[in-house]
């Protein structure tokens, strides 16, 4: 299944988890979080220790999004990705735009649009908060954070290009999320490949439905 399959969303709402299963399910590579990577790479126990120390901060960010891509770009073949290159543009916006200049914010999200509009994804599943927040050591269990964050990656779901990906909500307990998730891949490969025409989409829609999802 040559599909590209990025997931998104604000931190603890169950992204690890179902990038897991879904890969598994759908027998294709996984890309795990690159923050992890980033903070093993540096020796760093996990990234709000860093953000005290801004220079430390934008490197690690800048980390984090050359190699999403480069994850990304390596599997061309297709891939489930544990988060996506807007992920960076979200925490690079939330904690270190006011500290540079426009150049240099523009320079950060001219790189994303670049690459979603060379490739991008065919799928992005975005998952709304609904779990509640657990300590794992390494993520915020801000709940007023976790809410910034969804805001934000909702804002930047516009950066989509709709007429070459679709974004799914998705909602429900881990079994419906990874239910829907495999039908609305399995339903999009299949339409791949015969060709069908896509219905245009409204412009920045992100829906949201209990228990199911709705393509847009």
């Amino acid at each position: 299944m040559d599909l590209r399959i990025g997931l998104c969303g604000a931190q603890g709402t169950g992204k690890t988890t179902l990038s897991r299963l879904l890969a598994r399910e759908l027998d294709l590579p996984l890309i795990e979080e690159q923050a992890r990577v980033v903070v093993r790479e540096l020796g760093i126990e996990r990234p709000g220790n860093i953000r005290n120390n801004p220079r430390m901060g934008m490197r690690f960010q800048v980390l984090c999004l050359q190699k999403q891509i480069a994850a990304e770009e390596e599997l061309a073949g297709g891939f489930v990705s544990d988060r996506t290159v807007m992920d960076s543009a979200i925490y690079w916006m939330k904690w270190h735009s006011h500290r540079v200049d426009s150049r240099r914010n523009m320079e950060i999200y001219d790189k994303i649009q670049k690459h979603l509009d060379r490739r991008g994804y065919d799928l992005i599943l975005y998952l709304p908060v609904e779990i509640p927040l657990k300590n794992d050591e390494f993520r915020s269990t801000n709940p007023y954070y976790q809410r910034e964050v969804d805001l934000l990656t909702r804002c930047f779901l516009g950066l989509v290009n709709r007429d070459r990906c679709r974004v799914a909500a998705l909602s429900g307990t881990v079994e419906e999320r990874l239910k829907t998730a495999v039908s609305l891949a399995k339903s999009l490969w299949r339409e791949k490949t015969v060709k069908t025409p896509r219905e245009m989409p409204r412009p920045g829609q992100v829906p949201r439905s209990e228990g199911r999802a709705f393509l847009s």
